[in-house]
């Protein structure tokens, strides 16, 4: 049933996808999904091999990134306002990479402040003319929330 409301997802939001031509654009357009709860927006711009490296946590597969970490993404993205502060592109052909640092503010559900560097590296591949993120990796300046996110993460059951 769950890898069914998966392609359902994948399906319904490539339409979200189709300015996905240039690799920073898919970044950006990953971005907005996750800030507009777009489930299947956000997926639509992930490539089917995903692999995720988030605050110490391992997503191999983009089943187990959906299913476990995409909604806490979608949470902080929510809470949280992210401001692009330098940006790097690079690669050639149909791979590419986009590293980013953004300045997160905001508060998480508890009332936490939140006032961090994040520093993201999302690898693209082009196919069919659209790039899509094959891998994402975040990491922050901010100790104590890299712990409660691991925390808050590896008390997840796997699926």
């Amino acid at each position: 049933m769950r890898f069914l409301l998966l392609a359902a997802a994948l399906l319904a939001g490539s339409a979200a996808a189709q300015g996905a031509r240039v690799p920073a654009d898919a970044v950006d357009a990953f971005h907005a999904a996750l800030r507009n709860k777009d489930t299947a927006g956000a997926l639509s711009l992930l490539d089917r091999g995903l692999v995720v490296f988030e605050f110490g946590t391992v997503d191999a597969t983009v089943e187990a990134y959906a299913f476990r970490h995409l909604p806490l993404d979608m949470d902080l993205a929510v809470a949280a306002r992210w401001t692009l502060e330098t940006r790097r592109v690079g690669g050639e052909g149909n791979e590419r990479w986009v590293l980013s640092t953004y300045r997160v503010t905001g508060k998480q559900a508890d009332g936490t402040a939140i006032d961090q560097m994040t520093l993201e590296t999302a690898i693209l591949r082009r196919s069919g003319g659209l790039f899509r993120i094959v891998h994402l990796h975040w990491s922050t300046s901010d100790a104590a929330f890299q712990a409660r996110a691991q925390g808050q993460r590896s008390q997840e059951p796997a699926r």
